[in-house]
């Protein structure tokens, strides 16, 4: 930031720089407050870029949690269209590429510089890291991977995070350190892979239609029909099933009317049912390229805790507040549950027996791994499926564990 303000007065401006605390001045982003340059940085989990639609369109610039840059440019949302609802990879390149230019004239978002995340981690207790391109070396697959060197389970391992979680609500936070245990407790249809390719969670398969793959399909009109997991049960022993999938869709579609910017992707939602208890539909009414990545990522919640009867409803997800207030539900459905904390000390999940891919811990699997400390950077190490669900679940990007208790300490 001292380099920026240098800059800057070398230019006349009459600048400085003023310490804030992080949650505070990103609160003050987010809600389009008073500020006249904040310097942050951003991290992208995926290779999509529908991002661009949103992020820095025109009818956003005044919306909380929404084009935080406040850019106007009407030549930009022309290409909107065709970047959301082109449905080759060649249509949606144009539109992204032209898009990419407009802000390099513009600026409304200067790139400073490009971070390169370097991360220590031990290997003389744990063996079978995974370098992650999204979420690196201490992400959720070095969590569901890694297992002590004789192969038995147990163990704890603490990982570090730079600043406190802000919350633990999912739709509220905008913490990458909250972002870091929650990626450890919440279900989704898919996930990314460690090569950022996505990798199915709760879905087992999935068939896409348009009309003129079944007439049954409007006209125009986009169908997903995805089978999930049968043995998938949430952390208070209610069973997760397709319902919960086609609620979750439908709940973050409308409680958008309340604000939630989970629903900001999800798009022409048509429809979202269960027509059994393992398979959901989710239907839009366009064709387009960015379809999947609008509902497969996203978080499943539970509907007995979400609904808009009895539950927290479509007003309240922005006043949920699990961990924090204790009296609050935190009902999930990962490799982990959260189990214990000590505010601005340390942040404890633990494996969870019921998960849907929780190993088998009757048997050892025996390992021989060289002794020593490594320090990694983006580089990937081969990646076992198979593994990566069998050996182990072990914590999360806070802190791991492999079958007793996880810590996650900050200092």
């Amino acid at each position: 930031a001292q380099i920026g303000v240098d800059a800057l007065r070398r230019l006349f401006f009459d600048a400085e720089t003023i310490p804030a605390d992080f949650n505070e001045y990103i609160s003050r982003l987010d809600s389009h407050g008073d500020y006249d340059m904040v310097f942050y940085a951003l991290n992208f989990y995926s290779n999509d870029v529908d991002w661009l639609a949103r992020e820095y369109w025109s009818e956003l610039a005044t919306e909380p949690y929404m084009n935080p840059t406040n850019f106007v440019n009407s030549t930009y949302d022309g290409w909107r269209n065709q970047l959301l609802y082109g449905t080759t990879y060649e249509e949606v390149y144009e539109a992204a590429a032209a898009m990419q230019m407009i802000l390099q004239y513009n600026v409304p978002r200067l790139v400073v510089y490009e971070n390169t995340y370097m991360q220590g981690y031990r290997n003389d207790q744990f063996t079978g890291h995974v370098g992650d391109l999204g979420r690196y070396i201490s992400g959720p697959w070095t969590s569901r991977h890694i297992q002590k060197l004789d192969g038995t389970f147990g163990g704890t391992v603490p990982i570090a995070i730079g600043q406190e979680p802000d919350s633990f609500n999912i739709y509220v936070t905008n913490s990458a350190y909250s972002a870091a245990i929650l990626s450890e407790l919440w279900p989704s249809l898919y996930g990314f892979g460690p090569d950022l390719n996505p990798w199915p969670d709760l879905a087992e398969s999935m068939v896409t239609e348009t009309n003129s793959d079944n007439t049954d399909v409007p006209l125009g009109h986009t169908r997903f029909t995805v089978d999930i997991v049968q043995n998938a049960t949430w952390s208070d022993g209610e069973p997760l099933t397709a319902d919960d999938v086609a609620f979750s869709i439908t709940y973050a579609f409308e409680s958008a009317e309340f604000g939630n910017p989970a629903g900001a992707d999800i798009g022409d939602l048509f429809s979202a049912y269960a027509p059994t208890p393992y398979r959901a539909v989710i239907e839009f009414t366009t064709e387009s390229y960015w379809h999947f990545s609008n509902f497969a990522y996203d978080t499943i919640v539970p509907e007995h805790i979400f609904n808009n009867v009895d539950g927290i409803g479509y007003e309240g997800w922005n006043t949920w507040n699990p961990v924090f207030d204790p009296a609050q539900p935190n009902v999930n459905c990962g490799p982990y549950k959260f189990t214990d904390y000590e505010d601005g000390e340390f942040y404890e999940i633990s494996y969870n027996p019921l998960f849907h891919y929780a190993p088998d811990r009757s048997g050892v699997i025996t390992s021989n791994t060289e002794t020593t400390t490594t320090t990694t950077g983006v580089e990937t190490v081969p990646f076992d499926p198979v593994l990566a669900i069998v050996a182990g679940a072990v914590g999360a990007a806070v802190v791991i564990l492999v079958g007793g208790f996880v810590l996650l300490r900050q200092k």
